[in-house]
């Protein structure tokens, strides 16, 4: 007999109620997958991107003796760094291992060559390749580089083993500078013993030299540009810039003296250039050191050489540059090093290493440093990927060369071996927000309207044909719409821009005189009309109103200007720009928002609006203060998920604009959004660079912006419908 309060599960129950635990635990299940993968892409997109990050680092490789029967005058490493070279004060070069490889030991001889008689004075030109000339007396001079492409190391000679004449009167010369601006083609400057300036061309066929005598007497160096175009001379506090063109002429004179801090005495300053050679570093006799580069001034834009930042080295030292990347090193002689990257004050790193450095030298990629001390030589490794890449590149204002200000860049790559480059996100975050902006600005109101009117004024009959065609459109293709906007939209928007503008203002006054209009019907009239009458009046007028903004527009601009509108706003319209981009997109987003607001307002119980309109309220009235409010939370979600989509959208922006990565508000301009950059770049960026781990970073930025967006849309709109409720109960 069955117990009294006791429920007995048939078979039936049972198999439901099993049913409903595993559809309960797959549900949840399937939730917490979403979850986890949405936490997996972010994690993966954090460790793409956190190396940027990694502070730079240097550790002691090797350690070892040298034999130097002669001071050394320059000195490197192969790109490995597994062999270095030096040259010394007699002329002879050596190849000297830097790693054991075998049973011989770091530190051991490879070859020893004599490459010239001993040299007057030697230089290294600014480069990736290791170009170095030699002075020598009699007005000679000879160029060399060593070459690790062969099984051992050798010289070259570029212009032959036999020494060239700069100075055919045969005069000691010193301050020998060079350049190779072209494959085979080197520039050449020095000084001569009696205070000539000598500058030339050489190649193997023959050269080309030019004097200059009206020079300063007191000349301490000589510094040459990669591409050969400026010479620079220094002599106190001041530095001669020399242009060479048809001749040498003078470009300019510039005091590198701090106007704020005068010297009271003789300043012995030096100079040397960074990767790329349009950069000065200038150490004073302290041993801070200063950037210098040309900046445009005046309202002929002409280049003039300017102080632009300051760095602070551990103390006054020996200076070398990296051959590729514009990052330098100050080593003081307590072993104290600095390393400083060209593009911000403080130090990348500051490590204690040997002490009383005499020569130091980079590898080519400067992942190594050489360093000569009275107890031999040293090899460190240096970690330092990204130096051009930190917080304050990625968000802040920066003074790149050339530039006549700091300003916020975005220019990944460029056809010179020697570019910078530029990675600031603000351009491509401003023209996302820009671009989702104009677009917003485009569908909300027509999105919205449409919504309002179809689910609270339209007949059902004709809200089940509109409703399900406005969707439609959401599922054309983004790549078809960006491609008719690239192609077709973006010229006739350019050939209709003043009629097109016109439109807006146009198509409000005719839609309120048509209301005006309608209210003035007599009640036997409107009820004569259809259901839907309205709008099927309406369209023809909206219809003809359009045809006739496109036809006054262009008419009016001749008629007003002159011209065109879109020739009289010159280089301020961009034939591909945010209007172009806004109308294309707002079509896409139309659909989303429409939808989400139509459904929002036709579930606001039916019992509300008829209570009000047998209150006396108008329908207008009933809308307002009944049905909207009813719907903000709806309504709210709808226009975040809109906004959501247009942050991220792709395939519109990318073929719709000129993807131009700049900050200007203008409509009529273009821009270039975070998702259409990473589809750009990402294809060319090469792994592991720092190019490939900014755009992962940039793809972080965007995941988190949409991610925080949705997640705020959905807390507001739960709160709004809280709120909503509590009005109703109270």
């Amino acid at each position: 007999m069955q117990q009294a309060g006791v429920v007995t599960l048939s078979g039936r129950d049972k198999r439901r109620a099993v049913i409903e635990r595993l559809v309960r635990m797959l549900v949840t299940g399937s939730g917490l997958l979403v979850l986890l993968t949405l936490m997996l892409i972010f994690v993966y997109l954090l460790y793409a991107a956190l190396p940027l990050f990694k502070p730079a680092s240097i550790n002691l490789h090797h350690q070892f003796a040298v034999n130097r029967s002669a001071p050394t005058l320059a000195m490197g490493t192969d790109a490995q760094g597994l062999v270095g070279y030096r040259i010394d004060d007699k002329g002879r070069g050596y190849f000297i291992r830097l790693d054991k490889q075998g049973e011989s030991p770091a530190g051991s001889l490879i070859s020893e060559h004599q490459l010239s008689p001993p040299p007057l004075s030697i230089s290294r030109a600014a480069g990736a390749q290791s170009l170095y000339g030699i002075g020598l007396s009699n007005g000679r001079f000879i160029l060399l580089q060593p070459d690790f492409s062969a099984t051992s190391p050798r010289w070259q000679f570029p212009l032959g083993e036999q020494p060239r004449f700069l100075d055919l009167t045969g005069q000691n010369l010193s301050h020998l500078v060079l350049a190779e601006p072209q494959p085979q083609h080197f520039s050449i400057a020095a000084t001569s013993a009696d205070g000539r300036l000598m500058a030339g061309m050489f190649t193997a066929q023959g050269q080309q030299v030019t004097e200059l005598t009206d020079v300063p007497k007191a000349i301490e160096q000589l510094l040459l540009a990669p591409d050969g175009r400026l010479l620079y001379l220094l002599s106190g506090h001041q530095v001669y810039i020399y242009q060479f063109g048809a001749e040498l002429t003078l470009r300019e004179v510039v005091s590198l003296q701090d106007d704020k801090q005068p010297s009271k005495g003789p300043l012995h300053l030096s100079l040397l250039a960074l990767a790329g050679g349009k950069s000065l570093l200038v150490q004073s006799p302290d041993g801070a050191v200063t950037q210098w580069f040309d900046v445009p001034k005046g309202p002929d834009n002409q280049y003039h050489l300017t102080r632009i930042r300051s760095f602070t080295p551990a103390g006054k030292g020996l200076l070398t540059t990296e051959n590729t990347r514009r990052v330098f090193a100050s080593l003081s002689p307590q072993g104290e090093l600095s390393l400083f990257s060209s593009i911000q004050s403080a130090p990348l790193l500051q490590h204690k290493l040997v002490v009383e450095m005499t020569h130091a030298a980079f590898s080519p990629w400067g992942d190594n440093l050489l360093v000569e001390n009275a107890a031999g030589w040293a090899t460190y490794q240096v970690d330092n990927r990204y130096p051009d890449i930190n917080w304050r590149s990625l968000w802040q204002r920066v003074w790149y060369e050339n530039y006549p200000e700091p300003a916020y860049v975005w220019q990944s790559s460029s056809a010179q071996e020697s570019y910078q480059a530029k990675f600031s996100l603000i351009p491509i975050i401003f023209g996302t927000l820009k671009a989702a902006g104009y677009a917003m600005l485009f569908a909300v109101p027509l999105a919205l309207a449409g919504a309002i009117y179809t689910a609270y004024f339209m007949s059902a009959g004709l809200r089940r044909i509109v409703k399900p065609t406005i969707e439609m459109m959401g599922a054309f293709p983004t790549v078809v719409i960006g491609l008719i906007a690239g192609i077709w939209l973006a010229p006739v928007i350019e050939q209709y821009l003043t009629g097109i503008l016109l439109l807006p203002p146009l198509l409000a006054l005719t839609i309120l005189l048509c209301g005006w209009g309608s209210a003035r019907l007599s009640a036997k009239m409107q009820r004569q009309l259809p259901a839907g009458g309205d709008i099927i009046t309406l369209l023809p007028v909206i219809l003809l109103t359009g045809a006739f903004a496109l036809w006054l527009g262009p008419k009016l601009a001749i008629a007003v200007l002159g011209v065109p509108l879109h020739e009289w706003l010159g280089d301020n319209y961009d034939q591909r720009n945010a209007l172009v981009v806004g109308v294309a997109m707002g079509f896409a987003l139309i659909p989303v928002i429409f939808s989400l607001a139509e459904d929002a307002l036709f579930s606001v119980p039916p019992s509300l609006s008829q209570g009000s309109l047998a209150l006396g309220a108008t329908p207008w009235q009933t809308l307002i203060r009944v049905v909207l409010p009813s719907a903000y939370a709806g309504i709210f979600s709808a226009l975040m998920i809109g906004f959501g989509r247009a942050v991220g959208e792709t395939m519109i922006v990318l073929m719709a604009t000129g993807n131009t990565p700049i900050i200007d508000g203008s409509i009529f301009q273009g821009l270039r959004a975070m998702a259409a950059n990473i589809a750009i770049e990402m294809p060319e960026a090469v792994m592991g660079s720092g190019h490939y781990r900014v755009l992962f970073l940039t793809a972080l930025v965007l995941f988190c912006f949409t991610f925080l967006v949705n997640t705020l849309a959905e807390s507001i709109r739960l709160r709004l419908r809280e709120r909503y409720q509590m009005e109703q109960i109270v």
